[in-house]
Formats: C-alpha cells, sequence, structure tokens
C-alpha cells in the first residue's frame, strides 16, 4: 500500500479477485437484450415458434379490434356475420333466417362451428410454449391479476377437460386463459381440438336450433339490434381512445 492510498483502494488493488467480481457486476448492469423483458412470455431468446406464436397472438388483437366495429354492420347479413365471428347472438340470428328463407342448415352449421374454434389452438400453443408465463402476459403483473392467473391455472390443471367445455357455456370465462393454461398443463393438442370441435359443434346446434324455433321474430329483433348496436360500438370506440389518451397524458406528467 502506497501513502497516497487508503486501506480500502489498497485491499482492492491487491486482491485481483475483488477486480474481477467488480467487473463481473458492471457487465450485469449492461444494457439488456431486447428480449429480456418480463413483459414477455418467455424466459430466452425467442425462437422461430415463440415468435410466430406472439406474432399470431398480436395479429387476433388486431383483428378484435377491426371486427369490433363491424359486428352491428355484418348483424345485417346473419350468416355471413356466423360466418366470420361465430358469436352466438349471429348463430341464432341464422337459425332464425334459415326457418325463414331456407338454406342447408347442415353447411351452416358446419361454418359456424369453425368459425368458433378457427383461432383456439393459437392461445394453447402459446401455453404450450411457454407455461404459466403467457397467463401474465395476458392478465398483467398485479397482484390481484397474477391471483386470477393461479386461479386459472389450478382449475386447469385439475379439471382440464371441463375447462374447455365450460367456455362455450353462456358465461363470462377468459377463454384465451383457459386454453393456454391448458396447454400449460400438458394436454396434447389432438385431445384439446376434439375437446373444442365437438363442444363447439354441440352448443352451435343448440343455437341454431334455438333461431329456428323463434324465426321471424328473432330475426326482426336481431335487425333492431344491429342498428342500435353500431350507435353503442361507436361510444365504447371513443370511451377507449379517450381512456388511452388520458393514461398517456398522465405518464408523460409524471415521466
Amino acid at each position: 500500500m502506497s501513502d497516497d492510498q487508503t486501506p480500502d483502494e489498497a485491499t482492492v488493488a491487491d486482491d485481483p479477485e475483488i477486480l474481477v467480481e467488480d467487473a463481473s457486476v458492471d457487465e450485469s448492469t449492461g444494457p439488456k437484450e431486447w428480449w429480456d423483458d418480463p413483459r414477455l412470455p418467455w424466459r430466452h431468446k425467442p425462437n422461430r415458434s415463440d415468435i410466430a406464436c406472439y406474432t399470431g397472438i398480436a395479429m387476433l388483437g388486431v383483428w378484435a379490434l377491426v371486427m369490433l366495429p363491424l359486428r352491428p354492420l355484418l348483424l345485417a347479413n346473419p350468416p355471413l356475420s356466423a360466418v366470420i365471428n361465430g358469436g352466438r347472438t349471429s348463430v341464432v340470428a341464422t337459425g332464425a333466417w334459415i326457418e325463414v328463407k331456407g338454406g342447408p342448415i347442415a353447411l351452416y352449421w358446419a361454418a359456424v362451428t369453425l368459425s368458433i374454434i378457427k383461432f383456439d389452438w393459437v392461445y394453447w400453443w402459446a401455453g404450450n410454449l411457454w407455461g404459466g408465463a403467457i397467463l401474465e402476459t395476458f392478465t398483467g403483473r398485479s397482484k390481484m391479476s397474477k391471483r386470477r392467473a393461479e386461479i386459472v391455472l389450478k382449475f386447469t390443471h385439475r379439471y382440464e377437460t371441463l375447462a374447455v367445455i365450460a367456455t362455450y357455456l353462456p358465461l363470462p370465462l377468459p377463454m384465451a386463459l383457459i386454453y393456454a393454461a391448458v396447454g400449460a398443463s400438458g394436454m396434447r393438442l389432438r385431445k384439446f381440438l376434439i375437446i373444442d370441435i365437438i363442444t363447439a359443434a354441440v352448443t352451435q346446434a343448440g343455437y341454431l336450433a334455438i333461431g329456428w324455433w323463434i324465426g321471424e321474430p328473432a330475426v326482426r329483433i336481431v335487425r333492431i339490434y344491429a342498428d342500435y348496436s353500431l350507435y353503442v360500438t361507436i361510444g365504447i370506440l371513443v370511451v377507449m381512445f379517450a381512456t388511452w389518451w388520458w393514461r398517456r397524458s398522465r405518464t408523460k406528467r409524471t415521466a
């Protein structure tokens, strides 16, 4: 130790292990890779499957936003609406449409069944790829969101078949979370698709039958609903945009 050095500086200079340790700390605090983000579902450098699946989920989000203002317009033509989105309202309206105007009911049944399940495998794939991490990506990282994801994961691990079937009941269940959770639980894709297709076929047949039984009154109700729901949808979009703009402005002010 020289006269100009403090005891701490001399210790560091004389011990090369401390210098190596300090260097490793500096490296660890360096800039992270773009994919090393806790908000993303993977915990490693993403491969092609990761990128493809994440891109698919992003496209489903865009699809949902595009369809939001189009649903009321599509309801003016119930069969077209049912074939595109497979929603319960449009399927019931299609059953009534067939009862009034006729048409190949078996073909419509097959079309609305395939329509409602067309994207389900993407969520299963996400769960199969990333496990429970994708649930946090869907729900957020708050304590309440994590608790919700844990409940869904535990339920699907114990009742995976029942969980898939339950998504077709007229209940506010998180379909994407459940499908991702059964993928994370280890359910094979073949089993998932079999359960999904059979359940969808049975429930869609039921909604078509309800529309067929109601007949012309259902067609009139759907037309009235389509007329007014367009304005409701526009109002929802305005509120969504205003909320996003307010949060963005608030974030800038607090930054």
